[in-house]
């Protein structure tokens, strides 16, 4: 425990987040990720990298979580933005 790790070296530990579809807690590699872009627009992307800055929503990889989110309206909800009528 702890032998690959050379003197002074801390172990990263990736970020875990919740689904917003099902709920289910990972790695946030384990997610997709849209993002909510700072300023007038609003715009909301998608961020295959993780890397955008903005206000952002994570959910499972499966049709079933996106359909669950969209149902819930949770988009709305958690990126205090409304969504366009084609994601519906």
């Amino acid at each position: 425990m702890g032998a690959d790790l050379k003197a002074g070296e801390k172990k990263k530990v990736e970020p875990v987040r919740r689904c917003a579809g099902c709920g289910l807690k990972a790695g946030k590699s384990e997610f997709l990720r849209t993002v909510r872009v700072p300023g007038k627009s609003g715009e909301i992307i998608f961020d295959p990298e993780l890397k955008i800055e903005g206000r952002s929503l994570y959910f499972c990889k499966s049709m079933e979580c996106f359909l669950t989110l969209m149902r819930r309206r949770a988009p709305e909800k958690l990126m205090k933005h409304s969504i366009p009528d084609v994601l519906r």
